[in-house]
């Protein structure tokens, strides 16, 4: 099963231009098997279930939480109380519904981009030893090794992180336009068809992460 993770479209997110419909019919023309819908947030978004009913194409819901920990992708849970940012605490929400927690891009402010301001580019080093110690490993099922606004230095330090600690790795575009749709994955061993299978396939760890940028595209396209 191959499945875009980590998605953004105009359901929910005010800085995707990607239409719900669009996405499916080009998710399916590259050969995706599912894509999940993350919308940034507290709740996931609406009209999931009628969109995939439509194109007869597998589509999960999502959130993208913002924590004091960072990025936190959801699955499994409807919403949590809007006021509430620490990761700890909607760890026991998602608890609660018996979802699963993902680690979204974790290392995205340790390693600047090209385009960044010049200053942020002199921080200290992150070491693979201080990264395994972070709080927010302790509560996420997985993390996110493969991201499509990520350059190969970010992607191979959270790689060497996922199997330091034993923390199964997703892959996910990130997409916020069309083009970037599919270009990071998931493949799973298991056939996935629920809400409820996705989320234990996550937790059995039997799936892995892929990369499918070419050469000299490592990071997000102009819109």
């Amino acid at each position: 099963m191959i499945v875009d993770m980590h998605i953004h479209t105009t359901l929910g997110s005010d800085d995707s231009i990607i239409n719900p419909d669009k996405l499916v019919e080009v998710a399916k023309a590259r050969g995706l098997d599912g894509v999940c819908i993350t919308e940034h947030g507290n709740k996931r978004p609406e009209g999931i279930a009628e969109l995939a009913k439509r194109h007869n194409f597998l589509v999960f819901a999502g959130i993208e939480a913002s924590t004091e920990l960072g990025d936190i992708l959801i699955f499994g849970l409807d919403s949590y109380p809007r006021q509430i940012h620490r990761a700890v605490e909607i760890r026991q929400f998602v608890v609660q519904a018996g979802g699963v927690m993902i680690a979204a891009h974790p290392f995205r402010s340790d390693f600047p981009k090209v385009w960044d301001n010049p200053w942020s580019r002199q921080r200290k080093v992150l070491t693979i030893e201080e990264a395994c110690c972070r709080p927010l490993f302790q509560l996420v099922e997985a993390m996110e090794v493969v991201n499509g606004w990520a350059t190969e230095e970010d992607l191979n330090f959270a790689r060497q992180v996922s199997t330091r600690l034993g923390i199964a790795g997703t892959g996910g575009s990130d997409a916020h336009t069309v083009p970037e749709i599919g270009r990071c994955i998931t493949i799973f061993d298991n056939h996935i068809e629920t809400e409820e299978e996705l989320i234990a396939a996550i937790k059995s760890q039997r799936y892995w992460a892929e990369d499918h940028r070419p050469e000299g595209q490592k990071g997000p396209l102009p819109l």
